[in-house]
């Protein structure tokens, strides 16, 4: 447990930009928020859409649950937000980054959408702890991140990551450190990961609607060739664009934000026009 409280600033939450008739819900991924969908929703609200974007069960303020979570309570969540924009809105646009491309294969095969956007999509990770987890999250119930990752928390670029996305936590403060530092997730929780991840990759040979996938080709987090692969599961006509970007391909402040937005703009606007 945290001495403190994560995503309480009120940005972590779920917003609605409003705008005209089509209507786009953006998914964030792991472990996220609204938040880091902001910029992409801000661009197609500029274009004329109302944009939503969701804060899934067990993220936010709500990080606490998130061990206890399933991932049909995402896909859940997201279908719901879909069937509500449906009342007044056509067309309808899936945007999931990450996990949230997962999440959002799964809800478009149950509840269909004109468009589909997926920034690096999750849905496979390598290594044998990865395929392990089913049985190690009985044995070892419990593990400490940072010290997995070997990752130190103090360390510069480190601490400029966590304070653009935690501004509420005070990273000078020994207690906050050493707590960051010794702090523990189920094992399960990871596990929950995976089963989405492969959730989505089985409902992608469901998805029959106008999708475009963007993909960082220096990903270490979601392997171009992942992805490649992802994309031939869907039934309807994909485009497909690599850029030279890592994993973060939704934060504004990085270089290929503006070819992001530019790509899922005109993506967006072609719809309006089939």
């Amino acid at each position: 447990m945290l001495p403190f409280t994560l995503f309480t600033a009120p940005e972590h939450r779920d917003f609605t930009l409003t705008g005209g008739k089509p209507a786009a819900l953006l998914v964030h991924g792991y472990p996220g928020t609204p938040l880091e969908m902001r910029p992409l929703a801000e661009a197609l609200n500029a274009a004329g859409w109302t944009c939503r974007g969701i804060l899934l069960p067990g993220f936010g303020a709500q990080i606490e649950t998130l061990p206890y979570r399933r991932w049909t309570e995402w896909r859940e969540a997201v279908i719901e937000a879909l069937s509500t924009l449906r009342r007044e809105h056509a067309p309808l646009l899936l945007v999931g980054h990450s996990m949230g491309g997962a999440v959002a294969l799964t809800a478009a095969a149950r509840s269909p959408v004109d468009g589909l956007v997926l920034l690096a999509p999750f849905w496979h990770n390598h290594g044998l702890l990865w395929a392990a987890l089913p049985v190690l999250k009985h044995l070892f119930p419990r593990v400490k991140p940072f010290r997995v990752m070997k990752t130190e928390v103090d360390d510069p670029k480190m601490r400029t990551v966590i304070r653009d996305f935690l501004p509420e936590v005070d990273l000078d403060d020994p207690q906050t450190m050493a707590a960051i530092r010794e702090f523990e997730v189920p094992v399960g929780m990871f596990d929950e990961l995976r089963r989405v991840g492969a959730a989505g990759y089985r409902a992608a040979a469901q998805v029959t609607c106008q999708t475009l996938i963007i993909q960082g080709a220096e990903d270490a987090t979601v392997w171009p060739e992942d992805t490649r692969r992802l994309a031939r599961r869907i039934r309807g006509p994909v485009r497909r664009l690599e850029v030279r970007a890592a994993h973060e391909l939704v934060f504004a402040e990085t270089q290929v934000f503006p070819q992001v937005r530019e790509a899922v703009v005109q993506f967006a606007l072609r719809l309006l026009l089939e």
